[in-house]
């Protein structure tokens, strides 16, 4: 079957890093940029801000901020820690549910989905973690392109635990395939 489905999903903890883009100012407040906290490393005293004018990630110790800026990214070294130390991993999941047969056509049914994984490097647990997800996919699209449906969700989770994976299933999206004589067509979504 062709891929079928598209994930988009985010993954915000309660205290989540910003992504807007801001003003940060020098010590003496001569000079500014607009940049985003991208990492902070406390032990080094290191912050690192993608600026907006070049997109490139820019690092360099904490003390050339201002006092205001230090203490904004003193306050988020938590919650950059913890972006840092995570990876998701996405895989596709469909489940045959059904088969019909005529003289020239077989038609299948199938439960089609994704598993999310979600492992924490860290040495500590993530608490309260909320994952958002949006799954995109065509639907009737037995003659063009169809037209596309989503199916979106939360999970929410009270930890994520050091070295643990944790699993999140994302399925009921309707796959249909068609096989007629002579020809093979894969279709997502019902008729």
């Amino acid at each position: 079957m062709k891929r079928f489905l598209s994930l988009l999903a985010g993954l915000v903890t309660t205290a989540s890093a910003e992504l807007e883009w801001r003003s940060f100012e020098n010590a003496d407040k001569t000079k500014s940029f607009q940049g985003r906290l991208v990492g902070y490393n406390p032990g080094s005293k290191k912050v690192t801000v993608q600026k907006k004018t070049t997109l490139r990630p820019v690092t360099f110790n904490v003390s050339l901020l201002s006092t205001e800026h230090r203490k904004y990214v003193e306050e988020r070294a938590v919650e950059l820690e913890a972006a840092g130390g995570l990876r998701m991993m996405f895989y596709q999941s469909v489940t045959k549910t059904g088969t019909k047969r005529t003289s020239d056509t077989r038609t299948a049914s199938y439960n089609g989905g994704y598993k999310i994984e979600i492992r924490n490097f860290l040495r500590r647990a993530i608490q309260d973690v909320s994952v958002d997800y949006i799954v995109i996919y065509r639907k009737d699209s037995t003659k063009g392109n169809g037209n596309l449906a989503t199916k979106r969700g939360t999970k929410n989770l009270t930890s994520l635990i050091p070295n643990y994976d944790e699993n999140i299933s994302i399925d009921g999206i309707p796959l249909t395939s068609y096989y007629k004589a002579g020809s093979v067509t894969a279709v997502a979504g019902s008729t």
